[in-house]
C-alpha cells in the first residue's frame, strides 16, 4: 500500500500536462529476446544502443534481475507472476504442440483491465496457439499485433514455411518484406496516436530482437563492419535497429503528451546465445543454461514517478515480480496466491529488495533444478554444458579470451562474492549446512510442481499446409 499511495502522491504532482487526464501511470513493458548481459551499452561500451542507454541511466538500472533460461518460460513468469514450475511452464513451447499457458491463470493484462487500463500487445507470443482460446487478444489484450510462435523470418514472418503474423484473429499478409522490429513501431506509433488519454495505456511489447535468424537492414551493420565475426556484427545492428524502434515509441508518446506519465519497464526474457554471436559476459554461460549468462539478464526501469532515479538496483528480482509491481502501481492490490512480489517500493526508493530467494527451474523429467536463496544458488542435475566465459567478437580482437570449462555438478555458489560461478562450495565442509538447508527448500518446492506435458506428440493437424501455409489456431 505504501507503493500505490506513493504513486498517488506523484500522479499529483507530475499528472498536470494537456493530456494527462488520467493520475494512473500507463505503462510501456519491453522486453527483448536473447539480448545477452553484454548486448547492451550500460554494459559493454562497443554496443550502440543510444537511445535505451538514456532511458536506464536517466532511470533504474537493475543488475541483479532474472528470467528464465529460454523464452516461453520466461513470459509466462512474466504474464502470471507466478513461476513456471508451478504451471507445466518450463519449457519452450513448440510450434506442433497441443498445450499452452493454463487457461485457469488471470495475465497480467485481465488484471489491468480490470484497473481501467487499455491493453495492448505487439510482438511475440510463444505461449500456445493451438486454438483460439490460449491466443492474445482472448487473455485480456484488447489488439495483438505480432506472431505466436518462437521464431521467425524478420522480412517474411514466417516460421518453417507458415505465415505466423496476426492482427488480432486475422492472418496479417501486407508486410512482407518490411522488416518486423520497423513494423511493430509503426502499429505502436497507431495506438498511440489513437489513444484516449483519459485512459490508462498498458502497450506490452515483446519485440523479435535479437533472436535468430541473423536478419537486420545492411544500414546498421556499417559501424561494425571491422568485426571479423558476421553473426556479432549482425547481433549488434539487431540491437541497434530494436534501439531505433524504441525511440519511435517513446517519441510517439511525447508526441501525445502521454510519457511524463509513463512508467517504462525494460528487460531481455533470457540470456543470449554466444554460439549465435549474442554475449553474457563477463557471466558464465549461455541461453538455455542455468548459469548466471543464461538467466541474469540486462533490465531497467524509467519514470518520473521514480522517487530516486539515476543509480543501479542490486537488489535482488526475477520476473515474476513484474506483474505485482505493476499492478500496485496501477492501483490494485496484491495477490497472495503469487510468487512475485512488489517491488515498487525497493526500486523506486532504493530500499532492500523483499525477494530473498527464487527458483531457476525445477523439472523433474529432466532432473534439473536451480535456486537461489540468499547470497548461494544451488544447480543440481539439468544442463550443465555452455559453461565456459565466452568473450565477444569485439573482445576478442582486443585480446581477451573465451575461457572453456568441463566440470560435473552439483554445484553451490556465492553469488555475490563470486558472480562469475568460478568457485564451487558444494562439497566444501565449511558449506556443508548451507548445501542441507537449500536441499530441503528444493524438496518443499518440488511438492508444486506440475510437470511439463512431455507426452504430448506434435500433431499433423497443426501444419499450415493445411490452412494455406498459414499457422493457423484451432486444430486442437
Amino acid at each position: 500500500m505504501a507503493g500505490v499511495l506513493l504513486l498517488a502522491i506523484a500522479g499529483c504532482l507530475f499528472g498536470q500536462g494537456a493530456a494527462q487526464a488520467t493520475t494512473k501511470p500507463h505503462i510501456l513493458l519491453i522486453v527483448a529476446d536473447d539480448l545477452g548481459w553484454s548486448d547492451v551499452s550500460w554494459n559493454n561500451p562497443y554496443v550502440l544502443t543510444p537511445n535505451l542507454h538514456t532511458l536506464a541511466t536517466a532511470g533504474v538500472i537493475f543488475n541483479q534481475t532474472y528470467g528464465q533460461p529460454t523464452c516461453s518460460p520466461s513470459r509466462a513468469a512474466l504474464l502470471t507472476g507466478k513461476f513456471p514450475f508451478r504451471l507445466g511452464m518450463q519449457r519452450v513451447m513448440d510450434n506442433k504442440t497441443p498445450h499452452g499457458l493454463p487457461l485457469d491463470e488471470e495475465l497480467l493484462p485481465q488484471k489491468l483491465k480490470k484497473l481501467g487500463y487499455a491493453t495492448h500487445m505487439i510482438g511475440k507470443w510463444h505461449l500456445g496457439s493451438c486454438k483460439w482460446e490460449y491466443t492474445p487478444t482472448e487473455r485480456g489484450f484488447d489488439s495483438f499485433y505480432g506472431y505466436h510462435h518462437g521464431a521467425q523470418d524478420y522480412y517474411t514472418h514466417k516460421s518453417a514455411r507458415g505465415l505466423d503474423f496476426w492482427d488480432g484473429k486475422t492472418s496479417v499478409s501486407d508486410q512482407n518484406g518490411v522488416y518486423s522490429t520497423e513494423s511493430f513501431a509503426t502499429r505502436a506509433e497507431s495506438i498511440i496516436s489513437q489513444h484516449d488519454s483519459n485512459t490508462p495505456l498498458f502497450l506490452y511489447m515483446p519485440f523479435q530482437s535479437v533472436h535468430t535468424p541473423h536478419q537486420v537492414p545492411s544500414s546498421y551493420l556499417q559501424p561494425f563492419s571491422t568485426l571479423q565475426d558476421d553473426n556479432r556484427s549482425s547481433i549488434l545492428g539487431m540491437a541497434t535497429a530494436l534501439d531505433d524502434a524504441i525511440k519511435r515509441v517513446t517519441d510517439a508518446l511525447k508526441g501525445k503528451g502521454l510519457w511524463d506519465n509513463t512508467l517504462t519497464v525494460f528487460m531481455s526474457d533470457n540470456g543470449g546465445e554466444y554460439s549465435d554471436g549474442q554475449s553474457n559476459w563477463p557471466l558464465r554461460g549461455s541461453k538455455g543454461t542455468l548459469w548466471e549468462g543464461g538467466t541474469r539478464v540486462p533490465a531497467f526501469v524509467h519514470g518520473n514517478m521514480l522517487e530516486r532515479t539515476g543509480y543501479t538496483y542490486h537488489g535482488m528480482m526475477h520476473g515474476v515480480d513484474i506483474l505485482p509491481t505493476l499492478v500496485s502501481v496501477a492501483g490494485g492490490n496484491e495477490d497472495p496466491g503469487l510468487d512475485g512480489k512488489n517491488m515498487w517500493q525497493s526500486i523506486s526508493t532504493g530500499a532492500d529488495s523483499p525477494r530473498t530467494e527464487f527458483v531457476y527451474t525445477i523439472d523433474s523429467e529432466a532432473d534439473s533444478y536451480a535456486i537461489r536463496v540468499g547470497d548461494y544458488k544451488l544447480i543440481i542435475g539439468g544442463k550443465t554444458g555452455k559453461g565456459g566465459w565466452y568473450a565477444p567478437a569485439e573482445m576478442q580482437q582486443m585480446g581477451i579470451l573465451t575461457e572453456t570449462v568441463d566440470e560435473t555438478g552439483p554445484f553451490l555458489f556465492n553469488i555475490r562474492e563470486d558472480p562469475l560461478e568460478k568457485s564451487n562450495l558444494y562439497g566444501v565442509a565449511e558449506y556443508a549446512s548451507i548445501q542441507r538447508a537449500m536441499r530441503h527448500r528444493l524438496n518443499e518446492l518440488k511438492a508444486f510442481e506440475v510437470p511439463f506435458p512431455t507426452d504430448l506428440a506434435n500433431d499433423p493437424a497443426a501444419d499450415p499446409s493445411n490452412y494455406g501455409d498459414v499457422w493457423m489456431p484451432g486444430w486442437c
